[in-house]
């Protein structure tokens, strides 16, 4: 028996790929890796830490000394006296990330703790409730806040349906 024997015979799609293999091998592919940041917005960044404090970092600094070390909610600590996480402690009655407008108004803070009963996380996430607050004993404190931001709102904003709910708990319409 001569050695051809021995091999058993490859079929068409096997020679072909053999063929393939041999007179022309695959190309490697590129691998392309995606920036976790763009060089656009890295550049941004580097402005920010190169000129300092962003525009929050020293709005929350400018409120500290306003801070009272009491949750307005449960009265229990908030982070008042730690000098890197006081701002956990200070809570927005209208999101920053929706009511850009008036992210920065010292009346649309309100201290709540952050750790304890997380009153914070609870407020932000909508645990306690708009209807909740306005029933409790702190509403007096948080309708007067509102009562001065509301008015500041932008007009391009105040088509969010949680404004819409504020205006009718606060003015009562």
């Amino acid at each position: 028996m001569s050695e051809e024997e021995k091999i058993p015979p490859m079929s068409f799609q096997q020679r072909r790929m053999q063929h393939i293999l041999d007179s022309r091998p695959l190309a490697e592919k590129k691998t392309y890796r995606l920036n976790k940041v763009s060089p656009k917005r890295a550049a941004k960044i580097e402005a920010q830490k190169a000129s300092g404090d962003s525009q929050m970092d020293q709005f929350f600094k400018s409120l500290r000394n306003g801070m009272t070390g009491r949750c307005l909610f449960c009265n229990g600590d908030t982070m008042k006296r730690d000098d890197e996480k006081f701002h956990f402690s200070l809570a927005h009655l209208l999101p920053k990330a929706i009511f850009k407008s008036v992210a920065t108004v010292p009346d649309n803070i309100i201290e709540l703790c952050f750790w304890n009963e997380s009153c914070h996380t609870q407020f932000d996430n909508g645990r306690i409730t708009w209807e909740f607050i306005k029933d409790s004993k702190e509403w007096d404190v948080i309708k007067e806040k509102l009562l001065i931001v509301l008015p500041l709102v932008a007009p391009e904003e105040r088509k969010h349906k949680l404004y819409s709910k504020l205006e009718k708990l606060v003015y009562a319409i």
